[in-house]
Parts: structure tokens; C-alpha cells; sequence
């Protein structure tokens, strides 16, 4: 008996794989986005955990200046090992 796709999904996110591609989605990440997120999310232990200087982060959340591609991929892959992303 073959998988459907739901279980597929399940299978590639337990493991770490990426699962966006299959909404046809990006990973937004953006400062603006991670002011959204502040509420509900720790932006301190998300620095720490993707090795980015948290008062650089909380400078560019609060003037709103853009994350570099580093830091973007930094925080991509500190979101990914805890399974979590954020999509527009």
C-alpha cells in the first residue's frame, strides 16, 4: 500500500526535509515578519540558536532593516531544526 501524499509530507518534515516546496510557498523572513512573530516567539533564543548577535537582530527589527542572506539563512536553518518556518 502506497503513502499519501499527507503522509509523505508527515515522513519529510520528521525527518528535516524541506516541505514548502510542495505548497509552491517561500520561507518569508523578514524583519518586518519577526516583529509579527515577537509576540509568540523568542527573538533572543532565536539569534543565539542561529549564532546572530541578538542586539544587531533586535536593531534591524526595530529600524526595520533588511537581514542580510546570511543572517536570513541563519535563522532559516534555526527555524528548521525545530521544525517551524514561516510562509507568506
Amino acid at each position: 500500500m502506497s503513502k499519501t501524499d499527507h503522509e509523505n509530507l508527515e515522513d519529510r518534515f520528521d525527518t528535516g526535509e524541506d516541505v514548502l516546496d510542495h505548497f509552491e510557498t517561500d520561507v518569508i523572513v523578514t524583519t518586518r515578519r519577526l516583529k509579527e512573530l515577537s509576540p509568540i516567539l523568542n527573538l533572543s533564543a532565536l539569534a543565539r540558536e542561529a549564532g546572530i548577535n541578538i542586539q544587531t537582530l533586535q536593531a534591524k527589527i526595530r529600524r526595520d532593516t533588511p537581514l542580510s542572506g546570511e543572517e536570513t539563512a541563519r535563522i532559516v536553518a534555526a527555524l528548521k531544526r525545530f521544525h517551524l518556518a514561516t510562509v507568506a
